[in-house]
């Protein structure tokens, strides 16, 4: 077996993200201590401001375990922490492990940061004082049975499915998941079934944080509202449709590289305001600090007055209609869904709204990610090659079908773009839009039958890609929204998951990939780039590779 020894000294992280205001809330804000503010002191200027971030939508889930999209995300990274992290290059860093090792490739053993408290736990209804209690390989053994708990529901325990014993958890067959296990307080050792590539990765993914035990079970369902994590940030207010609002963590265990106490902020408030206008006027009425995007036909005016202010770069991530294969007009007819793919123009349509700030699609697999084929054979724009495909799918007169997508000026612009390319080889498409929880939660009860979607990458390997979002083990919430289940392609991908031979594991998902092309469960559409705004007096901020959703603002500050 391939010896694989990991080991990662403690570094400090550079972190960045989305920070909030104070507000009323659950638990009530302590006056810093005096060495607290002896050192915001010699930190003249950095320290203090609430940071108010213009958001598009309203958050559907803060309890980490249940969260599966980016609105979520952007807040849970503020509140919540995990054994692992990615810098702004996606690379590896430690976070609540300082180090770890693995001998095989299936045992890994974590050495845990000490000192780390969440933020004031419940006990018997009172909160602790100093902030709450000290984590220790308890918590952590405790957390991930819980995720993996089918009781729990969480839509991505599946995530973990390589870890020892847990598909006995989940059949009932054994009462805790064997193969993560306390060594001592701040010692963990997990054991895989078998040696998985990525697994190091998959822990920084942001639904595997540590959870407080008594605030778990204090409130059930309603920790979705009270969340309570590790994190710089710690929550105190959600006034649905309108802000979530964190505060200052006095207690944090990090700091900077002077050894000054971290966060600088003293909040962060997510306002949510769903349209695009609005936000950018209020924006440049200076009554934000941030802007989660700016598009069309703001884009090329805020590139040139807020300059440097104005951050942008490629994303792994992939843009597409979904069409559930379960669902008519769909089911068994790949000739119409390659129809819908040779119909659209993708170039036309990011020049005309995305300004050029996209990658054609050819398949899943975006550009910078390992076993990315740039010789993949996708569906150029074939607008005659398409009307054959409609009639060889049954439908020589054209066809009439619905897109549904979640309400964003953005997605309405593209919709309205392709919707015009392919009214034009007799495909008349009209466009539904709903708020992005109900639209999630209709697609991931597989009701809609074309469904617009979109991927970012939550660990950096084609298996968060190809086994997630097609594998058909997970078709419905679990990540396959269009029941795609191909033996052949489910084949590939599982042996990729096992292969330790990068070589072997790339030509593995290449030819996985290609048969997704060829079945197209997708319209594969485009390729992101990320970007965000914020005022020139905001200072530290670092636009990470995974998209801006994923920043902590953890070493932000403001300049004013």
């Amino acid at each position: 077996m391939l010896k694989r020894i990991l080991a990662v000294i403690l570094v400090l992280m550079l972190v960045a993200g989305v920070l909030a205001g104070c507000g009323g809330g659950q638990q009530a804000t302590e006056e810093p201590a005096k060495e607290e503010q002896q050192v915001a002191e010699k930190k003249d200027g950095k320290y203090g401001g609430i940071f108010r971030k213009a958001i598009g939508a309203n958050p559907p889930h803060l309890d980490p375990v249940h969260a599966t999209d980016t609105t979520s995300a952007m807040i849970i990274y503020q509140i919540f922490e995990t054994l692992v992290g990615l810098d702004s290059e996606g690379n590896l860093v430690p976070l609540l492990a300082e180090s770890w090792e693995s001998e095989d490739g299936k045992t890994f053993t974590f050495h845990l940061r000490k000192g780390v408290r969440f933020h004031k736990t419940i006990e018997g209804g009172t909160p602790t004082a100093n902030g709450g209690r000290e984590v220790t390989a308890d918590d952590w053994v405790w957390t991930f049975n819980y995720i993996c708990d089918p009781e729990t529901k969480s839509p991505r325990a599946y995530f973990l499915d390589m870890i020892k014993g847990y598909k006995d958890y989940r059949e009932g067959k054994v009462d805790h998941l064997p193969g993560v296990r306390k060594i001592d307080d701040y010692t963990l050792e997990i054991e895989l079934e078998y040696p998985y590539t990525p697994f190091i990765s998959v822990l920084a993914y942001n639904a595997f944080n540590v959870l407080p035990k008594e605030d778990v079970e204090k409130w059930g369902d309603e920790f979705n509202f009270h969340p309570v994590g590790t994190g710089p940030f710690k929550f105190e207010e959600w006034v649905q449709d309108e802000k979530v609002v964190l505060s200052r963590n006095e207690n944090y265990w990090m700091k900077d590289e002077e050894g000054n106490q971290l966060p600088y902020l003293d909040g962060i408030e997510f306002r949510v305001i769903v349209d695009h206008t609005v936000r950018w006027t209020e924006f440049n009425m200076g009554n934000f600090d941030g802007m989660q995007e700016v598009d069309d036909p703001y884009y090329h005016e805020a590139k040139e007055k807020y300059g440097d202010s104005f951050q942008e770069r490629p994303m792994m991530g992939t843009y597409y209609y979904g069409m559930n294969v379960e669902l008519e007009p769909w089911k068994g007819n790949k000739k119409l869904r390659q129809a819908m793919n040779y119909a659209i123009d993708r170039e036309a349509m990011i020049d005309l709204v995305k300004n050029g700030r996209a990658t054609p699609a050819k398949g899943v697999l975006p550009p910078g990610m390992f076993a990315y084929n740039p010789d993949l054979k996708g569906y150029s724009y074939d607008p005659e090659k398409a009307k054959e495909l409609l009639k060889e799918a049954g439908y020589p007169d054209g066809i009439n079908i619905t897109l549904q997508y979640n309400t964003s000026d953005g997605h309405k612009r593209i919709a309205e773009a392709l919707q015009q390319q392919y009214k034009a080889v007799g495909i008349n498409m009209d466009i539904k839009n709903v708020d992005w929880g109900a639209h999630l939660d209709s697609v991931e009860r597989s009701e809609v039958p074309l469904f617009r979607m979109g991927w970012v990458v939550d660990y950096p390997d084609p298996d968060n890609f190809l086994y997630v979002l097609l594998h058909s083990d997970n078709r419905g919430p679990q990540g396959n929204y269009t029941r795609f289940s191909n033996p052949k392609f489910d084949e590939l991908t599982a042996k990729a998951r096992v292969e330790t031979d990068q070589e072997i594991r790339k030509k593995l998902y290449q030819e996985a990939e290609q048969i997704v092309v060829e079945e197209a469960p997708w319209v594969f559409i485009y390729h992101y780039t990320t970007h965000v705004l914020n005022q020139p007096y905001v200072k530290g901020y670092k636009l990470p590779s995974f998209g801006e959703y994923s920043a902590k603002y953890t070493k932000v500050w403001l300049d004013k």
